[in-house]
């Protein structure tokens, strides 16, 4: 694809807090940390330690058991058990736990820094890194903070609320998030507000960190319009869903261990990052074989499954159906799933099928409405989807689309322009050329055409 799209961190949890209790230790380790996990997310700090707690118990000797002691420690210290925290978090790295940029930086262990024990615990995490059998993920730079969406909230603002500071490194928490949005929610009486952290691994932004806080003001509610919450579990057929998580599960480990080619590719118009490793060969001819056939049942995970995990699955899915029309009418009427990582997925697959194609594959209002969704992970697909999409119509629709989208979307193109973060920022340039004709480049400038443009129609 011609734009590049950066690997955004998400947090999700998994499985059922009221299933059997496995027999087995190491499914009963695994059915903890899920549950941990949901505790985690729901911000029960107390119930998170315990269950990592007792996950890291089940598990014998070895990695898994000092990953899940030091979840345990963060969720201790969230929870305000910082003597507790660190003694669980003795214990991870006494028992081999080796990512010291991640325990240094981690934000949920920030109260734990001014302890005695802190400064030993960072160094035997430094020293069992050269008994690691591969590199730990890597700590990122923060180079930029974006606000979006309210007249009431800036950038600064933002910045101080969230005490994030430019140019030092950055580890992402799912619930220190949360708790950013919760304040800045009740502080300035939004309606929504959201945090989304892209992270570069490749070209000249490899290693560093981009943090966006989408918001909504109250008086404009109307823009969180999504379809109802699904509630169902219909079948995964031929296992498809599981087999597109493995994939990507072991694509993302790849890539962030620097072994993913790139010049890696697919055989459809969209796959995250191809399947030129050894690791991934195996899994395209399965799913070019298999979801062609299986059309209806992936439609029916979209439509019914409560598992945004496995809705988000179906839709990746999706870019192999036979032909870029069928992949887009099973996935257009989804572009407002409730969860955003669906939506993320709805996105990419259309907008690089889109790009692929020579002629208009959606209804440039569908594409225009999708612009104002609340996430950037929305808005940048959609946005670089409507650079497709016009690129494509003939001269006179282009033409006949201009003075509407301009006064639909003008303002939000330029607001856009001004952003930090690249795959914001440049989509929202692309479109404001296409409907201008001009080539300018700075938000100031976009900002001053604008003005000059009629309010109405006639």
């Amino acid at each position: 694809m011609r734009f590049v799209m950066a690997l955004g961190v998400v947090a999700l949890g998994a499985g059922c807090a009221h299933a059997p209790k496995p027999a087995d230790p190491a499914a009963r380790a695994q059915q903890l940390s899920e549950e941990a996990e949901q505790a985690y997310l729901a911000l029960d700090f107390e119930r998170c330690a315990e269950r990592f707690l007792a996950s890291g118990e089940a598990n014998g000797e070895g990695p898994d058991r000092a990953e899940s002691l030091y979840r345990a420690a963060g969720c201790a210290s969230l929870a305000g058990h910082a003597d507790a925290a660190v003694e669980v978090l003795k214990r991870s790295v006494q028992g081999g736990y080796y990512d010291a940029d991640h325990l240094e930086y981690n934000p949920e262990l920030a109260a734990l820094h001014a302890l005695p024990a802190w400064s030993g615990i960072v160094a035997e995490a430094r020293a069992n890194l050269s008994k690691a059998p591969e590199p730990p993920f890597p700590v990122m730079t923060l180079m930029g903070v974006d606000a979006f969406g309210s007249r009431k909230v800036d950038r600064e603002a933002v910045q101080r609320v969230m005490g994030l500071e430019l140019g030092k490194p950055i580890v992402h928490s799912a619930a220190v998030f949360k708790q950013k949005e919760a304040a800045l929610r009740e502080q300035y009486g939004l309606a929504y507000a959201h945090v989304g952290m892209s992270i570069y691994f490749a070209d000249e932004r490899k290693g560093t960190a981009y943090v966006v806080m989408d918001m909504v003001d109250a008086e404009d509610a109307a823009r969180l319009r999504f379809l109802p919450e699904p509630k169902g579990h219909p079948a995964d057929p031929e296992g498809l869903v599981a087999r597109w998580d493995a994939y990507k599960e072991r694509l993302n480990m790849l890539q962030m261990l620097g072994k993913l080619a790139e010049d890696s590719s697919c055989k459809v118009a969209h796959c995250i990052g191809g399947f030129g490793h050894p690791d991934l060969a195996a899994y395209e001819p399965e799913f070019l074989a298999k979801v062609p056939q299986q059309l209806d049942g992936l439609s029916a995970v979209l439509r019914e499954e409560s598992d945004p995990g496995k809705r988000g699955a179906a839709a990746s899915l999706m870019a192999y159906a036979p032909t870029a029309e069928e992949t887009v009418k099973r996935l257009e009427p989804f572009i407002r799933d409730p969860d955003y990582g669906v939506r993320n997925n709805v996105l990419r697959v259309l907008t690089a099928t889109q790009e692929a194609a020579t002629k208009p594959l959606l209804d440039v209002a569908t594409v225009a409405d999708a612009v104002a969704l609340p996430n950037s992970s929305d808005r940048n697909k959609a946005t670089y989807l409507l650079t497709y999409l016009l690129a494509d119509l003939s001269p006179e629709a282009l033409k006949a689309q201009r003075a509407g989208l301009i006064r639909q979307l003008g303002e939000r193109l330029v607001e856009m322009s001004a952003l930090q973060i690249p795959i914001n920022s440049e989509p929202a340039i692309l479109v404001l050329k296409q409907l201008s004709g001009e080539q300018y480049e700075t938000a100031e400038e976009w900002r001053a055409w604008l003005a000059r443009q009629p309010k109405s129609e006639g």
